[in-house]
């Protein structure tokens, strides 16, 4: 099955490590997981979900492959045990998108506040693609201390994504606005600056100011390299 532009680059984004884990949380159908199970075949790929009948649907499209790299979990991605599968040197990579940032955040920070002070803490990576609120979310990776790997910006259905990895290793901060993602040669990026001064450019409040003079600031030095 041919993939979104979005999820492609999600895709993409997983071959830059590889992983003894990768969590494909909020799953829905499990298009990405099916294809994760493709890409990373030394990998075991789960696919998390709250609702009864998504997780039954995969499950049963899984049983009928050939592959048995995969475990399907029906519960909030919140809730996932990494330390159970966490052995030597076990790397977890946690995919979380198409939701907004806030609910994502909280999924994020109760991973890995659950998981970061344990002895046997697991080596914790994330993918994340909001659907919205991308200041929330680039604001606590910045509170829990999650280092940038790569970040990209993502047209997809006439609708603007961002797909940001970070990880418990990097020490590269994230910036607000993305500095390591534009390319200002690429006329959907200056249409992205704009909506998203626009949008700011509207709320009269302090953090729409200086997230607004961030985005006004980004000169060619911020593009990709």
């Amino acid at each position: 099955m041919k993939l979104s532009k979005r999820l492609t680059a999600i895709v993409k984004a997983t071959e830059l490590t590889p992983y003894d884990h990768i969590w494909d949380c909020c799953c829905d159908h499990g298009y990405l997981g099916q294809q994760l199970m493709l890409q990373h075949p030394n990998s075991q790929i789960h696919f998390v979900d709250v609702v009864p009948h998504l997780i039954e649907q995969v499950e049963a499209q899984l049983i009928t492959s050939s592959l048995s790299n995969w475990q399907c979990h029906c519960l909030d991605a919140a809730d996932i045990e990494l330390t159970n599968l966490a052995g030597k040197n076990q790397k977890h990579l946690i995919i979380i998108a198409g939701v907004g940032g806030d609910l994502l955040m909280d999924m994020v920070k109760a991973i890995y506040n659950e998981h970061s002070d344990r002895p046997n803490k697991p080596d914790l990576d994330f993918i994340l693609c909001p659907v919205r609120q991308l200041h929330t979310v680039r604001q606590g990776l910045l509170d829990l201390e999650l280092g940038l790997i790569s970040e990209q910006i993502i047209q997809d259905n006439k609708l603007f994504y961002e797909v940001i990895h970070v990880s418990s290793q990097s020490a590269q901060a994230v910036s607000l606005v993305g500095n390591h993602m534009w390319n200002f040669s690429n006329s959907d990026h200056q249409t992205y600056r704009q909506i998203m001064m626009d949008h700011y450019q509207k709320q009269p409040n302090s953090l729409a100011k200086k997230l607004l003079s961030l985005y006004q600031a980004l000169t060619e030095s911020d593009q990709l390299s």
